[in-house]
């Protein structure tokens, strides 16, 4: 018996919605562009050099970059996250703009963008860092450090671990900051927590109890274990990455650029999965204090995922190039057991907005999110995301737009004369 594909395309193609009924699921599925299949072995290892959950695949960013743009061309990604879209496309030659309200997130994108060029150079610059930690070792009070904190870590490796921390935020070094929270908390030998899960910070003491396995909760080498991380970072390292910029700001606020030729985004998943929570122990780590609630606040969800969205694209499209996209991964969500549908919020917000409306939906991709991408013990949250690819008018339909415009309200004044 055939199985059913994990993936699905709509091919639809439409000129900008002109009614509020139209639905982005009404149309029949192909197989979708893309693999399935983990890619985790040829992919860029800068990808690796943190645990981001949520993150998107790469074969669908480099998919939609390729499709949609050339090299080059100048790319944003207003809710960067990770930094699988910006990677990539740096990567295939495209010039990148890219924010995010998560400093987690940032930091990694930066890394991942901005970092050193080879191996040798990161060495070089991680010994030089561990000389300035250890001048600073003597200062760490563990009694200012939260006990939740304290509890993942030998008392002699986290302070060898927060000195270091002090010494790369003071030098901007963001690539082997990224370095160091990669290796924050496992159960494998190569990490510096006692053991713990990898991507949101549970210890596990009960699975492994320190009277049988004592190895797990000595004192780790903060110093070798970087160098081993640096080393599987440059195992298939970017070449030379085109022009970037990243910055953390609110994506309502970020720089609007000139001749944007894409807008490739995953926007927050409406509370599906809770960033600060998630990633507390790094968060902790890279402010030396939990950050301010980041998250769409839980009351009234979609109608401030609707203000999100209107209020950043409205502020960007214009930067967008006749025959330019805006295209958006977003992911299902539901309420109090009722379903919301994401991707028709998102199509009724280019409905209703002028500026907007200047874009045509052209295509939609359903994709099934497997399991390793959520977080939550029973595999719930977001359980599969849609693609939604909107298209700038030509040059040429624009102008002919313009003047039906002008024309329009010439005879209104006329009429009204």
């Amino acid at each position: 018996m055939a199985t059913k594909p994990a993936s699905r395309i709509s091919t639809h193609r439409t000129t900008a919605a002109k009614s509020s009924a139209f639905s982005v699921h009404e149309n029949p599925y192909e197989l979708a562009p893309w693999t399935s299949a983990c890619t985790t072995s040829v992919d860029c290892t800068f990808h690796q050099l943190a645990p981001y959950i949520g993150r998107i695949k790469t074969t669908i960013a480099r998919y939609l970059i390729d499709e949609y743009t050339s090299p080059g061309d100048l790319v944003m990604d207003p809710f960067c996250g990770s930094g699988v879209i910006p990677l990539e496309a740096a990567l295939s030659g495209r010039r990148v703009i890219a924010s995010d309200t998560n400093p987690y997130g940032v930091l990694l994108t930066r890394a991942k963008l901005l970092g050193p060029g080879q191996e040798e150079e990161a060495i070089d610059r991680l010994h030089s860092s561990w000389r300035g930690a250890l001048r600073r070792r003597s200062k760490q009070d563990l009694r200012q450090v939260p006990q939740w904190v304290r509890r993942f870590f030998h008392p002699e490796t986290l302070r060898h671990a927060l000195a270091l921390r002090d010494e790369l935020v003071s030098h901007e070094d963001w690539f082997l900051l990224a370095c160091l929270l990669g290796i924050l908390h496992h159960q494998r030998p190569g990490f510096l927590s006692y053991p713990s899960s990898h991507l949101v910070p549970y210890l596990r003491n009960r699975l492994f109890p320190e009277e049988q396995f004592p190895e797990m909760y000595q004192e780790r080498d903060v110093l070798s274990r970087m160098e081993a991380k640096i080393r599987r970072a440059f195992r298939r390292p970017p070449p030379r990455r085109a022009r970037s910029s990243v910055a953390l700001c609110d994506s309502r606020k970020a720089r609007v650029p000139k001749g944007l030729k894409a807008i490739i985004a995953s926007p927050p998943y409406m509370n599906e999965l809770d960033y600060v929570r998630d990633n507390r122990l790094r968060l902790w780590f890279l402010e030396r204090r939990l950050p301010e609630e980041r998250d769409i606040p839980k009351s009234n969800p979609e109608g401030l995922f609707r203000d999100l969205m209107t209020s950043t694209l409205a502020r960007l499209a214009a930067a967008v190039v006749p025959e330019g996209a805006i295209i958006l991964i977003v992911g299902d969500a539901s309420r109090g057991g009722r379903a919301i549908d994401t991707a028709q919020v998102v199509t009724s917000v280019f409905q209703k907005s002028p500026v907007l409306n200047a874009f045509s939906l052209v295509r939609v991709i359903n994709d099934l999110i497997p399991d390793v991408r959520r977080s939550r013990r029973d595999l719930s949250g977001t359980k599969s995301e849609t693609i939604l690819v909107f298209r700038r008018q030509s040059l040429r339909r624009l102008q002919v737009d313009q003047k039906k415009i002008a024309s329009a309200a010439r005879i209104s004044l006329m009429e009204n004369s």
